[in-house]
């Protein structure tokens, strides 16, 4: 007898962040299929400088060391920290869907390196979008440490 595979549309709310999927994607989302990155896309352990900055859509609020509310700038152990989470996230699985959302609130974090800057941005029903030097490498998905990580690094 065959059994028939249904696949389920979802949308979850995953802190503050709104991200469509199908039920089989829900399961990459638990590390079933998501894949690890190589070296190459690594944010270098070089980086000692992290930039965070929070945006709701209309207004961005500049970035300041102080820690409080949209921007931060991090140093030392908590950049290491943010490296670190940042390297540990997986490629984002092949049939993931996002829905199509311009203007809403969007958090950047921007790792200055010697010789690359990498930007990783996350908004409303996007997983991680990564830049190195301007140039798109695969989105990633978050995970829950990384995201609490900018959370506090960004005050919220």
């Amino acid at each position: 007898m065959r059994h028939l595979l249904t696949v389920i549309a979802t949308t979850t709310v995953l802190s503050g962040s709104l991200v469509g999927a199908s039920a089989a994607d829900a399961a990459t989302r638990h590390g079933d299929h998501a894949s690890a990155r190589p070296a190459t896309e690594h944010v270098s352990d070089a980086v000692h400088r992290v930039a965070l900055r929070y945006s709701n859509g209309t207004v961005t609020t500049p970035t300041s060391s102080s820690g409080g509310g949209g921007g931060a700038t991090v140093h030392g152990a908590k950049a290491t920290k943010l490296v670190d989470l940042f390297n540990a996230l997986k490629r984002e699985p092949r049939g993931t869907i996002h829905c199509d959302v311009a203007g809403g609130p969007q958090t950047t974090v921007t790792f200055h390196g010697p010789h690359h800057t990498w930007v990783a941005k996350q908004a409303a029903c996007t997983n991680v979008l990564v830049t190195r030097d301007g140039k798109a490498l695969p989105t990633l998905l978050p995970s829950k440490a990384w995201t609490a990580a900018v959370n506090h690094d960004l005050g919220r």
